[in-house]
């Protein structure tokens, strides 16, 4: 008689994966997954953050220019900016230097002849970013 029949043995490596490896391996393929989404989403907005703060100091950078390139207007009301792209508006101060170490929003009586002039660029729309300042101090020519 022979004894009770065995199964036969399985060659080594061919005993296949347990349900907690598969389930392991699931979660950490899930947590790196999670992780790029998210550094990817994150540099989506720290760009288009950087793009709307660039956009606007570009705006503002342009309108100071044509300032500095105006000649000096004794008391001035304002001065023309170039009119800025879609999605921002300039605005501009004038601030007049009193002649004994400040300046002040009302002209003197006889112009010092220094100004500061004060420009900001808001951004307007439905995700307007940042805005930008910029002052620049003219001052009337001495040269005539």
């Amino acid at each position: 008689m022979t004894g009770p029949a065995r199964r036969p043995r399985r060659p080594r490596g061919d005993e296949g994966e347990t349900l907690i490896e598969v389930l392991v391996a699931v979660v950490l393929m899930g947590v790196a997954f999670v992780t790029v989404l998210g550094g990817i989403g994150t540099a989506l907005i720290s760009s288009a953050t950087q793009q709307k703060v660039t956009g606007a100091d570009s705006v503002v950078r342009s309108a100071a220019e044509s300032i500095v390139g105006e000649p000096y207007v004794s008391c001035a009301d304002g001065y023309a900016t170039p009119t800025p792209p879609a999605g921002y508006t300039v605005t501009v101060e004038i601030e007049y230097w009193d002649g004994v170490g400040a300046f002040g929003p009302s002209c003197p009586t006889a112009d010092t002849g220094v100004q500061k002039v004060t420009l900001t660029v808001h951004g307007t729309g439905p995700r307007p970013g940042r805005d930008a300042t910029l002052e620049v101090v003219k001052r009337e020519s001495m040269l005539s």
